[in-house]
């Protein structure tokens, strides 16, 4: 399997692209009966930089804030950090990679690697960042405020996309 990825930012790089993966890709391979997949994607530095905020500040802050926990042992109440909870919320949210490497007897070998929220795209980290605010709020009790005005940090599902 074949994947190319293109970045464009402007409507002559978008058809200089689309003329090129079209002429240099697609058409030889589907003369040969092959099928293949074209995916579109959109992408906001503005919008990118608003979730991972979100994320990293208010979300991550009320989390490891808000949930305690109880050692068995001594009775002692206690929290993770901000860390934690992000490593945590990766694991259960977010699906590790495959990622395929030669071994030194040349057999190809599989590895499950993990996934950063860096190689998430913007649409990605907006259902990963509701994701982990659902299961806060239903499965950890952590109630979120939400700031208005320019300075807020929340991020609505319909004013994302």
């Amino acid at each position: 399997m074949t994947t190319l990825q293109f970045r464009v930012a402007s409507p002559r790089e978008a058809h200089d692209t689309a003329v090129g993966l079209y002429q240099g890709v697609m058409k030889p391979h589907t003369r040969t009966g092959a099928a293949g997949v074209i995916t579109w994607q959109t992408e906001s530095s503005w919008l990118r930089t608003k979730l991972r905020a979100a994320f990293h500040g208010p979300v991550l802050k009320a989390i490891s804030e808000q949930v305690w926990f109880t050692d068995e042992a001594s009775g002692r109440r206690f929290r993770y950090s901000r860390a934690v909870w992000k490593e945590y919320l990766k694991q259960q949210f977010l699906d590790p990679k495959v990622e395929e490497y030669v071994d030194g007897a040349d057999e190809i070998k599989v590895r499950l690697c993990r996934t950063s929220t860096e190689d998430l795209s913007d649409d990605e980290y907006l259902a990963f960042l509701m994701e982990v605010q659902a299961f806060a709020i239903t499965d950890l009790g952590v109630e979120f405020e939400e700031e208005e005005g320019p300075g807020g940090w929340a991020v609505s599902a319909a004013n994302a996309m």
